[in-house]
């Protein structure tokens, strides 16, 4: 879509993360990728969507598609400190 997030960081072309470190990181936190929270998030942070197109699209809450988002997010930053990685 091109449109960025709402913090601006990233888009559906500079995505904050790629699709298999998602999906390692649902499976590592023993998530349900089939759940409306887990598909919004997947959509907002590797496709680039706001949080609020993937509200519309899944039916999820704000509040849990925020939460999940997050959730996700220090995820990411604890495994890319944890590998001694630069956090974007």
């Amino acid at each position: 879509r091109g449109r960025s997030c709402p913090t601006g960081r990233h888009s559906a072309e500079n995505p904050l993360m790629k699709g298999a470190v998602y999906d390692a990181l649902v499976e590592l936190m023993r998530g349900s990728p089939e759940s409306a929270a887990n598909r919004a998030a997947r959509r907002v942070l590797v496709d680039g969507i706001t949080q609020a197109e993937a509200v519309r699209e899944t039916g999820a809450t704000r509040s849990t598609v925020s939460d999940a988002v997050t959730r996700y997010e220090e995820a990411d930053r604890a495994m890319r400190d944890a590998y001694g990685l630069k956090n974007k």
